[in-house]
């Protein structure tokens, strides 16, 4: 059990901020100190992996603030307290947390990159911690589980393992028609069950098949039309969203198991998207296209993935639709090869997500090589952007990752090692994944349920390793089947 301060600033943060803001503003407005703001990168929150706990980074602060601990946890026994600052990991002291999306450096990278050295040698993790106006030195005992190897998690143990226990959580917390509940209805209901599935799949063991067949039905619905109506304009709304991550969880799942009942509802999808498409390529949330017509690129390159998949899986695209968006992205793609918002020149932060997804599109397709390849450039000089991806942070290092294992398996490599101390925070005494989101806006992740896509993320992380799923650079059809023996 985590007891915990989750939802209240420590006091000596709140004083710092305080007093920052008396002394810095123009006199006359010191009544009251700016109030923190998550989306602007004031703070941020997370879990503090194996130690069992969680923390909190302020900007340009360098310690980390813990939260609550979980009862019996290697933090708990050695002493930590909520409400301690810890200032440094392994002998290192943290850098402060910056604001910057363009940089990993600071205390949540230093504390898993300390964990992760812990683990691989004997377990033994010193902290140095601030608690009122004394300095200590705690020692904990981490499990010493060796090195992880991102690059080749199929042939190591302690990945596998930490995959292995993301599937057990999927399977413990789903619900009896095989879907995962998000918080906002069953719309992002069905967007997370697709997420979780492809985690789920992506772990490539048979034993799971009955779980992976209970979200097909879920995402086919009772019908087989994908819950969408016969005319294809029902519901409208968010649904293109739903509707072509449903596809694309479907589409893995036919070229994984070779069950080919899915094929229908997966070709009503992609005609769904077909006749939801105006004349110029452009989408909306649903039905209609909204922001003054200008379209919305995410959709589309969920669309374009979707496409992709089906004509993998067998079933009939229609060109006309797939050319008429694709020149829309083509317009919106910078010479830096990332993808913006709309057309018009909104800028890249946020491009992680549509330039993944867009990649993955064009590889599967094996279309537009030069753009491709120059998006796949683009999400590996940005890869410490990854997670600040349209409000979600999961869709940015879902799409991301496996778009960079496809097209440019170099910038891939260099992508993990990057992130390997995420997956170190992420990472729960249980095994499971706890969610870490982005320095920005992470609203659609909230939507979608955290501690859902904390496994999808770090699940689909590790699948692409192991490059089962075809987003994750696989091209043979029915591989989940047990291979017959000798």
């Amino acid at each position: 059990m985590l007891h915990s301060m989750q939802h209240r600033i420590p006091f000596s943060a709140a004083l710092f901020v305080a007093v920052a803001w008396f002394i810095c503003c123009p006199a006359g407005a010191q009544d009251d100190p700016p109030p923190l703001d998550a989306k602007a990168g004031d703070f941020a929150r997370f879990p503090l992996g194996p130690i069992g706990g969680r923390g909190e980074v302020f900007a340009d602060q360098s310690g980390i603030v813990v939260l609550g601990l979980e009862d019996a946890g290697p933090g708990d026994e050695s002493g930590l307290q909520v409400g301690d600052v810890i200032i440094a990991a392994g002998g290192e002291a943290f850098p402060a947390h910056s604001r910057d999306i363009n940089t990993l450096e600071g205390p949540m990278a230093v504390l898993g990159e300390a964990i992760e050295a812990a683990e691989a040698d004997e377990g033994g993790l010193r902290l140095r911690v601030r608690r009122d106006e004394e300095e200590l030195v705690l020692d904990l005992e981490l499990p010493a589980l060796g090195p992880i190897d991102l690059h080749d998690p199929g042939n190591d143990e302690k990945a596998l393992a930490f995959y292995d226990g993301i599937c057990r959580d999927l399977l413990r917390t789903r619900r009896k028609d095989g879907a995962w509940r998000s918080n906002t209805g069953e719309d992002a209901t069905r967007y997370t069950t697709a997420l979780c599935g492809l985690a789920l799949l992506g772990r490539g063991d048979p034993r799971h098949r009955p779980a992976l067949d209970a979200i097909a039905e879920y995402l086919a619905g009772p019908d087989r039309r994908g819950h969408v109506s016969e005319d294809l304009m029902e519901p409208a709304g968010l649904s293109n969203w739903f509707i072509t991550m449903s596809g694309i969880y479907l589409c893995e799942h036919v070229l994984a198991t070779g069950d080919e009942q899915w094929l229908p509802t997966i070709q009503h999808l992609c005609d769904c998207l077909v006749a939801r498409q105006t004349e110029e390529g452009r989408y909306g949330h649903g039905v209609i296209v909204g922001y003054g017509g200008k379209g919305f690129n995410i959709i589309n390159t969920h669309a374009h993935l979707l496409w992709a998949l089906a004509d993998r899986a067998g079933c009939d695209i229609d060109e006309d639709a797939w050319r008429r968006s694709l020149l829309e992205i083509e317009k919106s793609t910078g010479d830096n090869g990332g993808v913006r918002y709309w057309t018009l020149n909104t800028g890249y932060w946020d491009a992680c997500a549509r330039t993944g997804q867009m990649a993955l599109a064009l590889s599967l397709a094996d279309s537009e090589p030069e753009l491709r390849s120059r998006m796949g450039e683009y999400l590996g000089r940005h890869r410490n952007r990854m997670r600040e991806a349209h409000a979600m942070s999961s869709i940015g290092m879902i799409f991301g990752t496996t778009a960079l294992r496809r097209v440019n398996p170099e910038g891939w490599r260099a992508h993990m090692d990057s992130w390997r101390w995420y997956l170190a925070l992420m990472r729960q005494p249980d095994g499971s994944a706890e969610y870490i989101g982005g320095k920005r806006n992470n609203g659609g992740d909230s939507y979608l349920g955290p501690p859902h896509v904390a496994n999808a993320m770090a699940g689909v992380m590790l699948a692409s390793g192991l490059g089962k799923l075809h987003i994750c650079g696989n091209d043979e059809e029915g591989w989940l089947e047990p291979k017959p023996g000798p």
